[in-house]
C-alpha cells in the first residue's frame, strides 16, 4: 500500500545568493508534491533493504519544476526519525531520480525506525516529503510461505507447489531448499503490489503412492552482510512417519541449520488457543491422542529462538479397518499429503 500525500517543506532561489523557505500546506500548495513508497517494510537485522520509491513534482504559483530534474543533478537524502539532516543515514541509490525514481538501498540495519526522503536539486529544488516509511527490524527471518498448505491427488497426478519468502536485501536475497528433493525446482523473483520484493520456488513432480501422507518442507537460508547465516525456519519430524493408532508413543524431532547452533529445543503441545510446554531436547517421546495432535518446537540460540510450523498428526481410532469380501480397505484421513490407494 502506497502512503498518501503530507505536509512539507522546500525552497526556491531567489537572486543570486539569496534562498527563500516556502512552507507547503497539503492539500492547498503541495498536493503533487509527493513521494510514493511502502507504507512498512520488515528487514533482517545487519543486512541491507530495499526502499521502492517514486516521487511527483508540482507546480506553485504557475511555475513548475520538473524541468529542474533536467537540468541539475539530483540527490536523495534519508533522515532518520524526522526531517533533520543532522539525523541523515548512509544509502546507496538504485533508482534515477531524474526520472522521478527515488528506489533506494540502506545497508547494515541496526534498529528499526521512520525514515524521511529529502530531494535536491541543485538550488532549484529542496523538498522534504513529509511521509515516511516505517522499516521494522527483526532478529530472525519470517517464515517461508508454502502453496498450497495440503494436496490431494490420485496417483500419477502432476503437482506443484510454490515456496515464497520475503527478499529486503536484493544482493542477499534468501536461498530456498526443499526437503526432500523430489523434483524439479524453479527460481524467480517476484514484486508484490507495493513493490517490494519476494523470491519464489517452484517445485513439480509427479505424484507416487510412496508420497503418500509424506511432509514437504521449505525453508529459507538468510545471509547477512557480515556473512552470517540466519536460517529460517526450524523443522520437525515424527517417527514413525504416516498415520499412528491412537494411545502409541511417537517420538518427535527437531532439526536446525541455526548459526550459530541451537543451545536449547523446547517441545509444546497445541489444543486450540492454547500452548503447553511438554519437554526438552533434539527428541522427545509422547503419547498421542485425538484430541492431542498437533506439536511444534521452539530453536533457542545466542541470538533468540525460532519457532517450527504446527505439525499435526494422522491419528486413526482403533478397529478402523474394515473388510470387503476379499479387499481390505484401511480408512483414515489426512491432513497432508494425501494419495488415493486401493489395496487387494
Amino acid at each position: 500500500m502506497y502512503s498518501g500525500y503530507f505536509a512539507a517543506h522546500w525552497s526556491v532561489p531567489r537572486g543570486n545568493h539569496d534562498t527563500c523557505a516556502v512552507v507547503c500546506v497539503s492539500g492547498v500548495l503541495c498536493a503533487d508534491w509527493t513521494a510514493l513508497m511502502p507504507q512498512s517494510i520488515g528487514a533482517l537485522k545487519g543486512s541491507c533493504v530495499r526502499i521502492p520509491c517514486s516521487f511527483t513534482l508540482g507546480f506553485l504559483k504557475s511555475v513548475d519544476y520538473n524541468p529542474c530534474l533536467k537540468t541539475h543533478s539530483c540527490n536523495a537524502i534519508w533522515m532518520r526519525g524526522g526531517t533533520d539532516k543532522r539525523n541523515t543515514v548512509g544509502s546507496s541509490p538504485s533508482g534515477n531520480l531524474n526520472q522521478k525514481d527515488c528506489t533506494t538501498i540502506l545497508d547494515n540495519m541496526p534498529t528499526g525506525d521512520t525514515y524521511y526522503l529529502r530531494l535536491e536539486c541543485g538550488n532549484c529544488v529542496k523538498f522534504n516529503f513529509g511521509t515516511p516509511v516505517q522499516i521494522n527490524i527483526a532478529d530472525t527471518p519470517p517464515t517461508p510461505t508454502l502453496t498450497p498448505a495440503t494436496v490431494e491427488v490420485m496417483e500419477g497426478t502432476s503437482v506443484s507447489l510454490i515456496c515464497s519468502a520475503a527478499a529486503p536485501c536484493p544482493s542477499l536475497p534468501p536461498t530456498l531448499t526443499w526437503t526432500p528433493r523430489l523434483g524439479q525446482s524453479e527460481k524467480g523473483l517476484q514484486e508484490n503490489q507495493d513493490k517490494t520484493q519476494v523470491k519464489t520456488s517452484s517445485l513439480t513432480f509427479t505424484a507416487s503412492y510412496l508420497h503418500h501422507e509424506q511432509n514437504i518442507s521449505c525453508s529459507a537460508l538468510y545471509k547477512q552482510q557480515d556473512g552470517k547465516n540466519v536460517l529460517s525456519p526450524e523443522t520437525m519430524s515424527v517417527s514413525p512417519s504416516g498415520p499412528v493408532v491412537e494411545g502409541i508413543s511417537v517420538t518427535l524431532t527437531c532439526s536446525s541449520n541455526a548459526n550459530p547452533a541451537v543451545k536449547t529445543y523446547t517441545w509444546y503441545r497445541v489444543n486450540g488457543v492454547q500452548m503447553t510446554s511438554i519437554g526438552h531436547g533434539e527428541k522427545h517421546q509422547t503419547q498421542v491422542y485425538t484430541d492431542q495432535r498437533k506439536f511444534y518446537c521452539e530453536a533457542r540460540n545466542v541470538h533468540g529462538t525460532q519457532n517450527s510450523s504446527v505439525f499435526e498428526l494422522d491419528i486413526m481410532c482403533k478397529y478402523k479397518m474394515k473388510y470387503f469380501g476379499w479387499a481390505r480397505v484401511f480408512e483414515y484421513s489426512s491432513t497432508r499429503f494425501k494419495v488415493c490407494i486401493c489395496l487387494l
